[in-house]
């Protein structure tokens, strides 16, 4: 029951949302089709900080301080 995150093709909404086997996912703003986009990852190394798949710990993009790039278009 892995969590996707996924972006509405009809209001560009952002969310995530846990899968239960093959089930049929829609927009909970406009119940529009999704897209399900990359996800960040990150993890908390072993003196304690957080490092993103990118390794800088920042955002992948650049364009923000978030370290989700869901939050940017």
């Amino acid at each position: 029951m892995p969590i996707y995150e996924y972006r509405c093709e009809n209001c560009d909404n952002d969310f995530e949302t846990l899968v239960f086997g093959t089930e049929d996912i829609c927009c909970p703003k406009c119940k529009g089709p999704v897209e399900r986009v990359m996800s960040c990852c990150s993890f908390k190394s072993g003196a304690g900080d957080f490092k993103s798949s990118s390794g800088s710990g920042k955002s992948s993009c650049g364009t923000c301080s978030s370290t989700s790039c869901a939050s940017c278009h």
